[in-house]
């Protein structure tokens, strides 16, 4: 797996910089569009999206402005941040010039009927309004934000409802296959005071292409597997596995039909639910 930083724009003049985690053999390859967590950055997602790019998918991550990394003073408003989050991903999403050109080094191409989008968090509700959700924005303006061609949802420890921005109502226009991903311990105190939240979306959705995963004591960052640094458990790596290999096997079924979707061995502490 090969990560290769690309700098891009958007119409407006907004510079940002993206991570492609690329495959190490060359060839023709679905995209995944992936939005980080708040403050996070697409460096702390390492063990989640090489596996995936390794598994044969060209990964494209922005670094949006609340990135930490970035050292931001003053810092953005939260109204910029949203507004350019939103158009990174929209912009990726057309596959810009200087992404095909880092890949054609590589002899890799991008099959552009072949999308995903994903993200973790703040970036979870970025990945499902590409996917269709309708948000209540700052202005009183509810854009339709669908990605076209869009093709597959993964939304990792998704937002429950948010005052005055999004509730089940606007989930239920999400018209993608959906795998949602959550755990028991997944609880941000003052924020998300209750796991079950993050099901708020899935259950919205409308039903027939939906799954859940949840994983008994897994917390918003898996321990720090990523996202955040932490200790990590024995049984919370093992189901952090068991994670990406039910996302791959999610993304093979929507996006490679052609190839059977690998079966993922069972462990310990995890349920997942097909409708």
């Amino acid at each position: 797996m090969t990560e290769i930083p690309v700098r891009l724009e958007t119409g407006d003049g907004h510079r940002f910089e993206a991570t492609i985690f690329a495959p190490d053999f060359e060839g023709t390859y679905p995209a995944v569009l992936f939005s980080h967590g708040n403050f996070a950055s697409p460096d702390r997602y390492r063990h989640m999206l090489n596996p995936i790019a390794e598994a044969g998918y060209v990964v494209i991550a922005p670094t949006h402005l609340d990135a930490e990394i970035l050292r931001l003073d003053p810092k953005p408003a939260p109204e910029r941040i949203w507004a350019t989050r939103n158009a990174e991903i929209a912009l990726i999403a057309s596959i810009p010039e200087p992404v095909r050109k880092a890949l054609d080094r590589r002899d890799t191409m991008i099959s552009e009927d072949k999308l995903a989008v994903m993200g973790h968090s703040y970036g979870a509700l970025i990945a499902q309004l590409a996917a269709g959700a309708v948000a209540t924005e700052a202005d009183g303006a509810q854009p339709n934000r669908r990605i076209p061609g869009a093709g597959a949802l993964v939304a990792w420890s998704p937002p429950g409802p948010m005052a005055n921005l999004i509730n089940a109502e606007g989930w239920s226009h999400i018209d993608l296959p959906s795998l949602t991903i959550t755990g028991t311990a997944d609880v941000l105190p003052g924020f998300i005071d209750s796991w079950e939240l993050h099901k708020v979306s899935h259950n919205a959705t409308p039903a027939g292409q939906r799954w859940l995963w949840v994983g008994e004591d897994v917390n918003h960052y898996f321990d720090g597997i990523f996202g955040r640094p932490g200790s990590i458990r024995r049984e919370i790596g093992e189901r952090f596995n068991h994670a990406i290999a039910t996302t791959i096997q999610f993304l093979d079924s929507h996006l490679k039909p052609e190839k059977p979707a690998a079966p993922v061995a069972p462990t310990t502490g995890v349920t997942l639910t097909k409708d």
